[in-house]
């Protein structure tokens, strides 16, 4: 049996809506510590707007999201930033600043910053490291491509270091070593004690790196293990073409393979 301390994210019959349109109706979805779940569906399906909910920017239309046992329409913002993290699927710069200084941005939520730029130096420097831009420490903010931009807010979520992680598309823009490099790392905050959530559009890298699955389909929400849920017919009803399981590797190792 799960130890109910465990429980880092809980849905509780949650509907969420946009205008008059029912994106998820119904759902009850746990979340624990070590666990690493993708999000999948089609485009509009709901992805997005679940993390949103997720995180207490958006309220349910019904239900309720539990954080580390507590409702989030009860808890402060600051105690939010405390137990979780968003990663959002566009980066949007207001100012220039060197990538050093905001990725210690994400320790103002445990109380560090800049303000006490020591105490979070060894942090941005490992954050930096585990997202392969320690080199550009003190590059302009505003000169990163896209997929760099992404791997800063990256980056600031490591220093935030909350309970749950949430994270919309986190390879979206990213080269294919890149995308390895970063559900390697989520994979391991997952080993570490940390709850880890992704929206994703690549089921062979959530084949490969999660452990947890939640399906968003045309009827109902599946959740389950990555066995459990990531079998051809599944996938078929929720994404409208056909899936195949096939090896191409000599250990065995194996891919989805889709076709209309």
């Amino acid at each position: 049996m799960s130890d109910p301390d465990d429980m880092v994210l809980q849905a509780r019959q949650l509907e969420v809506r946009v205008g008059q349109r029912a994106l998820l109706a119904g759902l009850d979805w746990n979340v624990r510590a070590g666990e690493f779940w993708c999000v999948l569906g089609r485009n509009g399906i709901g992805k997005s707007t679940l993390l949103h909910v997720a995180a207490g920017l958006q309220r349910p239309h019904a239900g309720e999201v539990l954080l580390c046992g507590q409702s989030l329409l009860e808890m402060s913002v600051p105690t939010m930033a405390l137990h979780r993290g968003l990663l959002l699927q566009q980066q949007h710069d207001a100012f220039s600043l060197p990538v050093r200084e905001a990725v210690q941005a994400g320790g103002f939520a445990q109380g560090r910053g800049w303000a006490q730029p020591a105490d979070n130096d060894e942090r941005v420097r490992a954050a930096l490291e585990q997202v392969g831009l320690s080199s550009q420490a003190e590059q302009d903010l505003l000169q990163l491509s896209g997929g760099e931009r992404q791997r800063v807010a990256l980056a600031t979520l490591l220093v935030q270091d909350p309970d749950l992680y949430l994270l919309d598309e986190p390879t979206s823009h990213q080269d294919i070593a890149a995308q390895l490099q970063i559900m390697q790392l989520l994979r391991g905050l997952a080993g570490r004690g940390k709850a880890v959530v992704a929206s994703c559009h690549d089921i062979n890298l959530a084949w490969r790196f999660a452990t947890h699955v939640l399906l968003l389909g045309p009827d109902r929400p599946l959740a389950g293990t990555v066995n459990q849920v990531m079998v051809p017919p599944l996938l078929e009803a929720a994404f409208g073409c056909r899936f195949s399981l096939a090896a191409l590797s000599r250990d065995g190792s194996s891919v989805f393979l889709s076709s209309l």
